[in-house]
């Protein structure tokens, strides 16, 4: 992985933290557009988040 696309991941993975629950998929339709494996990186951070608040 680029630098530049790790920024991006994370730039928008960070823009999704602040989206509300029921507007994040609408925001990364967006935010991603038609790169599937941007998303489903995105997605799989956002995942671990969830997971590391239901842990604590």
């Amino acid at each position: 992985m680029t630098p530049a696309r790790f920024q991006t991941i994370e730039e928008i993975f960070l823009a999704a933290l602040d989206q509300e629950p029921d507007q994040v998929s609408a925001f990364l339709d967006t935010a991603c557009g038609s790169d599937a494996a941007l998303r489903r990186e995105v997605e799989a951070l956002l995942a671990s988040d969830r997971r590391a608040d239901r842990f604590i």
